[in-house]
């Protein structure tokens, strides 16, 4: 008898209520989550320390509390081998960069179509960082070279096979090209998105509205 998979705890600290209900139940109708939710920064502080830390916090940083990277690296040391990651509608490329170096995996924005937050949760959960691509930060930002595209017509068709599940032997033969150039395309794409593989490409391209 396979053994079913825990559920991932996820603790989302906003003061937003539509956003909160519309993740919760986003989250939980999902399936693979455990949603705690949370206003303010004492109060996340506080379920924090009495569950013994939550598998992803999901914190906004405009937050009854919060007042800037100092309160984030709190929340970073309280969640232990947890992971935090910065849920915001705007937030700087500069704050990002300070929040990943106090040890928070990257910026999920709250524009991100929700069949994509899914991915980028359990790509956080796992020990990864997760940093839209159209986000300039970092390294990241400087793969692509002054005056590149940033993708070509036919990069987009394959982001978009890729985004369907298909092999590269598929979208091959759909694009009637060779395998060996739909992976030089496939190279290009995540060198172009910041992605670490074609998975991660196909959620950084629907954070991009690409898809």
């Amino acid at each position: 008898m396979q053994k079913e998979t825990a559920a991932i705890s996820v603790l989302l600290v906003d003061d937003h209520s539509l956003i909160v209900e519309l993740v919760k139940t986003f989250l939980t109708a999902d399936g693979g989550f455990s949603v705690t939710v949370c206003g303010d920064l004492a109060g996340a502080l506080s379920l924090i320390e009495e569950s013994g830390g939550f598998d992803v916090v999901l914190l906004d940083v405009v937050l009854p509390g919060l007042t800037g990277i100092t309160d984030v690296a709190k929340v970073v040391r309280v969640n232990g081998d947890g992971a935090v990651v910065l849920f915001s509608g705007s937030v700087s490329a500069g704050f990002v960069e300070k929040a990943v170096q106090a040890g928070a995996r990257g910026f999920i924005p709250k524009t991100l179509p929700l069949r994509a937050l899914t991915s980028a949760i359990r790509l956080v959960a796992v020990g990864q960082t997760f940093i839209p691509g159209n986000l300039t930060y970092g390294q990241a930002a400087e793969t692509v070279q002054p005056g590149e595209p940033r993708m070509t017509q036919l990069e987009s068709s394959v982001l978009r096979h890729l985004g369907e599940g298909l092999a590269n032997k598929e979208i091959a033969f759909r694009l009637q090209m060779s395998e060996s150039t739909v992976k030089m395309h496939v190279r290009a794409i995540c060198r172009k998105l910041g992605a670490r593989n074609r998975t991660h490409a196909v959620i950084m391209g629907r954070a991009d509205g690409l898809l």
